[in-house]
């Protein structure tokens, strides 16, 4: 055991021993110590490095390494510059509530006196006049560390603020002094308590699933619950229970099965008692709900007090995590009995909604065969048909996951509700590292697919041996803007060619793919689609990422 660290290796040994098991790091000068540390410090008294090329692929790495493990990971990044590089994505994991340790080196604040004192000149160049205000508002809880002594508890402090719910990114700065700075006898370093999540009082439960029971249309709306898996199958058990209706059965997560007919979509003004789980957007505000529809919202922070403007109204708000919800919820209505004549009706009425629209939906795809055009949602169904069962989708906005079966927690991660693009493709390796045994397929858009950075992202796969399948949606143009303005002026025929919003050429997304050395394939056509999908499918299997361009329509 090393007896002498500086505050670089002391940082880690606090990562450690706060349960950080991987750190993704994208260097800088201040990290010198922590990089000498890092060589002699044992296995288990260091996390293990990750090293990245950009600050995006390093942040949205440790979101999917979240995602793929329950486990935070850290990120260390250069100074000011690439705690800017890395602020998108800490803005996605603000947003989704994942958990983080975003770390940056700070300048030194001295020109001479200590081992870290400025050398050359970025250390003037780099300074600036307050890094917590730069940062303060996409993290849950940021801090200066103000001594090399210091950085334990302000490590065991960050990660017990990420993992409490709600959860979120933390930040804690330190100046190149503190990193590099020696100390002979290294402290002991104290242990992470994180506090329980919060729970209901029995009496409010009891309330609420007397209302649910009794009323004649009842609809739980949730983007987020099945992040927690024990709640997929507990909401997956209510809805089967009582007959109720769930959207979405696949949000940011997978909620429900979207096999279930309790899946099945519905007006929302058809419903009489609304309860939101784990939802920043439960439905799109209406003027004025009927005075005897009950809405309750329930979550870690069911009022999203993080937000300026929620704009949602509610009978009752319960503070408490999902699970312990969910399980005192399904205690209660195992004692209500239901009618079954009501049951019957709700049974029925939902397998003729789900019915109707899987009819739908296949009519749509045979439609677009028929034209032999290569919508989005053809793209979509036909990827899903060639996908093995268990498959794990990261999908960064283009998919339609309507069109293909999701009916296992933990196999479908949707775009962060704060929306910064850049976050797929380094979530999906993230996810892979935490989760080696899974076979993970990443959709991307045409532009998305370049704000992930795809040569930091394929260096990463390569590097660490990460096989991951890659499908990037074609359509040459911001989709999302050209449906936006779609929505409030000409139709999208009508719109032809829009400058802003149409890229001047379609990007050769096959021959980039070559270019990074991936194994690399173009899909122009519904027919060669499946044939392509398959041999894909089968170089990631082998251990070798592979590509698809996918050429499909601006369709919405």
């Amino acid at each position: 055991m090393k007896t002498s660290l500086s505050g670089g290796g002391l940082l880690l040994k606090a990562l450690y021993k706060a349960g950080i098991d991987r750190f993704f790091i994208n260097s800088g000068t201040e990290y010198v110590s922590l990089l000498l540390d890092y060589r002699v410090l044992d296995n288990d008294e260091r996390p293990e490095m990750v090293v990245c090329l950009t600050e995006n692929t390093a942040v949205s790495a440790a979101y999917g390494h979240y995602l793929g493990s329950g486990k935070p990971a850290a990120v260390l990044v250069h100074t000011v510059p690439g705690l800017l590089c890395g602020l998108p994505n800490v803005f996605n994991a603000r947003s989704a509530d994942v958990p983080l340790l975003f770390v940056s080196g700070l300048t030194s604040f001295s020109s001479k006196g200590y081992a870290g004192s400025r050398k050359i000149r970025v250390h003037w160049g780099q300074d600036v006049h307050d890094v917590e205000g730069v940062v303060r508002e996409f993290v849950k809880w940021q801090y200066i560390v103000k001594t090399v002594d210091e950085i334990p508890e302000a490590v065991a402090r960050a990660v017990e603020i990420a993992s409490s719910k709600p959860e979120g990114p933390v930040y804690i700065g330190v100046h190149r002094e503190w990193l590099l700075e020696k100390r002979e006898i290294v402290r002991s370093i104290r242990s992470v308590a994180v506090s329980p999540p919060p729970s209901p009082s029995p009496e409010d439960v009891k309330r609420i699933a007397e209302k649910m029971v009794q009323s004649e249309f009842p609809v739980v709306l949730t983007r987020s619950a099945g992040r927690d898996r024990r709640a997929f199958h507990l909401l997956t058990e209510l809805a089967e229970k009582i007959c109720v209706r769930v959207n979405h059965a696949v949000g940011d997560y997978v909620n429900i099965p979207n096999t279930n007919i309790f899946s099945a979509k519905f007006d929302i003004e058809e419903a009489d008692f609304v309860l939101v789980l784990d939802t920043d957007v439960p439905w799109l505000p209406v003027e004025e709900w009927p005075a005897d529809v009950y809405r309750v919202s329930v979550g870690p922070d069911p009022l999203k007090t993080r937000l300026n403007i929620w704009g949602y109204d509610f009978n009752e708000v319960i503070t408490s995590d999902s699970v312990i919800f969910l399980n005192m919820l399904h205690h209660v209505v195992d004692q209500l009995k239901p009618s079954s004549d009501l049951l019957d009706e709700r049974r029925e009425s939902a397998k003729k909604s789900w019915s109707q629209q899987q009819r739908e939906r296949m009519e749509k795809v045979e439609m677009d065969l028929g034209r032999r055009k290569m919508t989005k949602r053809l793209a979509s169904y036909l990827l899903g048909k060639v996908l093995r069962p268990g498959t794990v989708v990261v999908n960064e906005y283009p998919l339609r996951p309507s069109y293909l079966v999701f009916d296992r927690p933990g196999t479908y991660y949707g775009e962060p509700p704060a929306g910064s693009l850049g976050w797929g493709l380094g979530a999906g390796l993230g996810v892979k590292m935490a989760s080696p045994q899974s076979f993970v397929a990443v959709v991307l858009g045409d532009g998305s697919f370049v704000f992930n950075n795809p040569v930091s992202a394929v260096a990463m796969s390569r590097w660490y041996r990460l096989p991951v399948l890659l499908v990037v949606f074609n359509d040459g143009c911001w989709g999302d803007v050209k449906k936006s303005v779609s929505d409030v002026g000409p139709s999208p025929d009508e719109i032809g060619f829009l400058e802003g919003v149409d890229f001047p050429e379609k990007l050769d997304v096959h021959s980039i793919g070559k270019g990074l050395g991936l194994s690399s394939f173009l899909v122009e056509s519904p027919e060669t689609a499946s044939d392509v999908f398959s041999h894909a499918v089968s170089e990631v299997e082998k251990g070798r990422s592979a590509l698809v361009d996918v050429r499909v329509t601006a369709d919405f």
